[in-house]
């Protein structure tokens, strides 16, 4: 194929990503293999893969891709949480930050222009988000880097990654129009594996976790607050205090209110950081400070 239509390539994208699919090979790969495989059936050897000089036929190929599948199936990991602005849920998406970057928060918060525009007339609306998404920042990028000897605790890092994925459970299910209720669950498993996870790093075996603590955060945190005194146990508290018990609530017909379900949400959002804070080399809250289009290193 000289000049080949988008028809004809859309064609061979489709064959070329279920052969790779036939292959095992996940979306995620297939979305940088596919158009190399397509350029190569087209007879390209070599050739620049991004940038100014990137051929034609390759963009047009990967816009074919792009036909086949949504930007949220070949998404790259990272983090979602969500900002409660009045009683709408919306998304936000922790960047994927490489080096010395600018960050500026309300660019990555799903809310409509106008939306903006009210919340940055709303002082201290706004700063509830700034926190927020310094909380998700330091969450996602503070689990990776983990000091020493934490870094090292196998259970301490199993935790905090099983505390990240329930609460992105819980900001999906918030964010994509379902029944907000069932972010419930999510949110104070979350909240609770963040609070079992330094109980590790103090050196706590998972057996003497379970059988001291059970699900009772209240009594965790009293463990914890003398052990850590950098911690914000006041403010972990006042969010362990606002949660609804996790074993009852797990059966229970009555569920929090919208709103509720929100500040729930945040609350842990804010505590799984905090926590995360205490062990990680990370505190954007902290070094961000009120300049958030500063220059930061990600």
């Amino acid at each position: 194929m000289a000049d080949p239509s988008d028809d004809e390539l859309l064609l061979l994208v489709v064959l070329a990503d279920r052969a790779l699919f036939d292959a095992g090979v996940e979306i995620k790969q297939r979305s940088f293999e596919v158009p190399r495989e397509v350029m190569s059936r087209l007879g390209y050897v070599s050739y620049v893969l991004a940038g100014a000089h990137t051929p034609p036929i390759l963009e047009r190929i990967r816009a074919q891709f792009g036909r086949l599948y949504s930007k949220h199936d070949v998404a790259i990991g990272g983090h979602i949480g969500v900002f409660m602005f009045r009683d709408v849920f919306a998304r936000v998406a922790v960047p994927h930050a490489y080096g010395t970057v600018r960050i500026t928060p309300l660019e990555f918060v799903e809310l409509t222009d106008v939306q903006k525009r009210v919340l940055s007339r709303e002082p201290s609306n706004l700063a509830c988000y700034h926190d927020q998404f310094a909380d998700l920042f330091d969450l996602q990028y503070g689990i990776g880097e983990l000091k020493n000897p934490y870094a090292k605790i196998e259970l301490v890092d199993r935790f905090l990654n099983l505390c990240r994925l329930h609460l992105h459970a819980a900001a999906a299910i918030v964010t994509g129009g379902y029944d907000h209720r069932g972010a419930v669950q999510s949110a104070l498993l979350a909240s609770e594996l963040a609070l079992k996870s330094l109980a590790a790093a103090n050196g706590l075996r998972e057996s003497e976790i379970k059988d001291r603590f059970g699900h009772n955060a209240g009594k965790l945190l009293s463990f914890l607050e003398p052990q850590w005194p950098t911690l914000d146990a006041a403010r972990v508290r006042r969010v362990v205090d606002a949660q609804p018990a996790y074993v009852p609530n797990r059966y229970s017909k009555e569920q929090p209110e919208r709103a509720t379900v929100g500040h729930i949400v945040m609350g842990v959002q804010f505590l799984a950081a905090e926590v995360t804070r205490q062990i990680s080399g990370r505190d954007f809250r902290r070094d961000g400070g009120s300049s958030w289009a500063r220059q930061y290193p990600a």
